[in-house]
């Protein structure tokens, strides 16, 4: 999951970013794994959100989220946004027009654009997610197995017992940080694409494809 969500962030500076969803249950470590991979990646390329109205991302700038990661923390608290959140994902632009209040105490309306694309990850305890917002992400099945409790469990003894080291940890962060600053997209052919075939009952062939 780590290494996948990785990869799906940095695939932020291309001209499609693909996007993530983690899923699983209440206190199982989906934030932590948000929260942990985000931090390989420079703090100004993270946009964290915790809550969504239906117009909070026409209010950024216009180009304000362009390339960014928008890390949303549950998708309970951005339910009223997902409209806009997949337009960003598949149109890479939303707008509307926005009240705008003048001088002389009168309002008028004026048409707003934000312009994508964007890299979204967010986390759910939803069983299961909205059809177009699912078909537009990568799943992850958060690890809920005894083992991995017990994995988990052991690092967090380790940590308290200052085991752990954090300073090494830190130096990693800030060199992932400054490799992602200097990384540039570049385009890629696959000359094997003709040949990819799916079988016949394969869900939304078009947007997997």
């Amino acid at each position: 999951n780590r290494q996948i969500m990785y990869i799906i962030l940095t695939s932020r500076l291309m001209a499609s970013p693909l996007n993530c969803i983690s899923m699983g249950s209440t206190s199982e470590k989906k934030s932590h794994l948000q929260e942990s991979v985000a931090k390989l990646f420079p703090p100004e390329e993270i946009i964290e959100i915790t809550e969504l109205t239906k117009n909070s991302l026409y209010y950024h700038g216009q180009y304000e989220l362009c390339h960014k990661i928008l890390l949303i923390e549950d998708l309970t608290g951005a339910r009223n946004a997902l409209y806009p959140v997949r337009e960003l994902q598949t149109k890479k632009r939303i707008s509307k027009k926005v009240v705008v209040h003048l001088r002389n105490g009168k309002a008028k309306a004026e048409p707003r654009t934000v312009e994508g694309p964007v890299c979204v990850a967010a986390c759910t305890t939803w069983a299961s997610v909205y059809e177009d917002n699912a078909n537009r992400s990568f799943l992850l099945d958060i690890d809920e197995t005894p083992e991995q409790d017990q994995r988990i469990m052991q690092h967090q003894r380790q940590h308290s017992a200052g085991q752990i080291n954090t300073e090494q940890q830190q130096k990693t962060r800030k060199l992932m940080q400054n490799v992602q600053r200097i990384l540039h997209p570049v385009k890629v052919i696959n000359p094997y694409a003709p040949h990819l075939n799916f079988p016949p009952n394969i869900f939304k062939p078009r947007r997997t494809n």
